[in-house]
């Protein structure tokens, strides 16, 4: 399995579709080393939007964590093009 732990996209070039491009690469790394799924979490109701976008469903969350949010786990099956 592929695990992004940090994605980060710097404020000057959000709305450009960066993150989108840099979880493509990991993915297709990760299918180039025989993983065949990936985990994403996050804290941020935008970010959970952009990864469905990029095809993460979301398949749990943890309410109240930090207090106030929500961690929301989200996995995409990953296949060789």
């Amino acid at each position: 399995w592929l695990y992004v732990q940090w994605l980060w996209v710097d404020e000057r070039l959000r709305g450009r579709h960066m993150a989108g491009q840099m979880l493509e690469a990991a993915e297709q790394e990760a299918v180039a080393r025989s993983c065949h799924g990936a985990l994403i979490d996050t804290f941020n109701p935008n970010a959970d939007k952009v990864y469905q976008r990029q095809g993460y469903q979301p398949f749990g969350t943890l309410a109240d964590f930090p207090v106030g949010r929500s961690r929301i786990f989200l996995q995409k099956k990953l296949s060789p093009a």
